[in-house]
């Protein structure tokens, strides 16, 4: 009984141990936690991050001049809704080129000697506008191109070497100038030498005359072989013509003069042009000669001479002999004499249409000559009104009234093309 009592008590004695101990480490653990709550909080330091430095991309290399050139050789400007993109990417690499400056010269000038061309012209000649000078304001219709009316600033060029040609301009100094000059030298194409003579003649007036009319010379006396010709090259003859004509040059008068009727008998009206503009009156006898030439067949060629020539009645004495004859030919009918009359003071039918004068001893002068012709046709009662119309509409200044003249349209073909008597008056008809 003593014996389990003792061990019980030593059990009761171990437990109790065991619960103080067991709570003094409950209390010491209790007691760290809270001192770990009321410290600050610090953050572990961050790991060290490894600073990678990657250099940027060099800037794109700028495209050169040759680069640009090659561009534009296969650049096309396209048609209907295409032919914007292409002519503004047209604009775009030639205005590129233009920047580069004097850098572009060397490209610019080894691409002109490889004579070749991209045309971007709209091919159509239906509209009363062309592509080169704005409206057909030069003679019959727009055929001759003026050299005044030439353009030579545009937003798209006609063809890849003439916008070359706004480049070179645009490019100031003597490597430009240079460049062009040479081009005016070597080039085979007329409507070239016209945008060349033009843009030089700008650029330093007189100094590249007589290169120019040399060139205009050499290619309507030896005009080139082209395999495949185009609105450009159809302008050939009147541009250079017209450069002939913006320097005044007189020396190819003998050879226009023989080009005015040609081996199949029609008449060069750019020639005759030509004369008549660089000789004035004087172009007359030349001009008579070919109307009377034998080989001249076609009638609406002889008209045009014939017209062409009564523009200087009043002013030259062989034109006048040329008008008094034509009245008193009995091949044609009072009809046409009214209306050869009646042209002297303006006025006539769609293509047949003169302008009125206006240099007053040009008036003066075909007044006198009507005056003296009245008494001798006061019997033709239809040819005395005509004199005597025109000579009030000369001294008004307003043309001829046809309508009135010829009875209210009466002979809406008469004049030029009716009458039965060949297309028109003219000198001898």
């Amino acid at each position: 009984m003593k014996t389990l009592t003792a061990i019980i008590l030593a059990l009761g004695v171990g437990f109790a141990a065991a619960y103080v101990v067991v709570s003094k480490q409950k209390d010491a653990l209790l007691e760290q936690l809270k001192a770990q709550q009321t410290q600050p909080q610090t953050n572990p330091a961050p790991a060290p991050v490894e600073k990678v430095i990657v250099a940027a991309a060099p800037a794109s290399t700028e495209e050169s001049p040759q680069d640009i050139l090659n561009d534009l050789l296969n650049v096309k400007p396209g048609v209907g809704g295409e032919r914007n993109a292409g002519s503004r990417m047209i604009v775009f690499k030639l205005e590129s080129l233009a920047q580069r400056g004097k850098a572009a010269v060397p490209a610019i000038r080894a691409f002109l000697g490889r004579n070749v061309d991209v045309n971007y012209s709209v091919q159509d000649n239906s509209t009363s506008t062309n592509r080169f000078g704005g409206p057909n304001n030069g003679r019959r219709g727009g055929r001759f191109r003026r050299m005044q009316d030439l353009q030579t600033d545009w937003v798209v060029p006609p063809s890849l070497r003439l916008g070359l040609v706004g480049v070179l301009k645009e490019i100031d100094g003597v490597e430009g100038e240079g460049a062009l000059a040479d081009m005016l030298s070597t080039t085979a194409r007329g409507v070239e030498v016209a945008y060349l003579a033009r843009v030089l003649e700008g650029i330093a007036p007189g100094k590249y005359r007589d290169t120019a009319v040399a060139a205009a010379k050499e290619l309507l006396m030896n005009p080139p072989s082209i395999n495949s010709p185009d609105q450009l090259d159809d302008l050939s003859r009147p541009y250079l013509f017209g450069v002939l004509e913006m320097f005044g040059d007189t020396s190819f008068v003998p050879n226009a003069e023989q080009m005015l009727v040609g081996a199949d008998g029609r008449l060069d009206q750019d020639a005759m042009d030509y004369l008549s503009q660089v000789l004035k009156d004087q172009s007359v006898s030349a001009l008579y000669m070919a109307y009377e030439n034998q080989n001249l067949t076609n009638q609406f060629d002889k008209m045009n001479l014939g017209r062409e020539i009564m523009n200087y009645v009043g002013q030259n004495s062989q034109a006048n002999s040329v008008f008094t004859d034509t009245l008193s030919n009995t091949n044609l009918n009072s009809r046409m004499k009214t209306f050869t009359v009646a042209q002297l003071a303006g006025g006539g039918f769609g293509p047949f249409t003169s302008q009125s004068p206006t240099d007053p001893q040009v008036i003066s002068g075909r007044i006198q000559l009507l005056n003296q012709l009245q008494s001798q046709y006061a019997n033709d009662p239809e040819l005395s009104q005509a004199i005597s119309q025109t000579v009030g509409a000369l001294q008004s200044g307003q043309p001829v009234d046809m309508r009135q003249l010829l009875g209210g349209g009466r002979g809406g073909r008469g004049g030029f093309g009716g009458g039965g008597n060949g297309p028109g008056p003219g000198p001898g008809e």
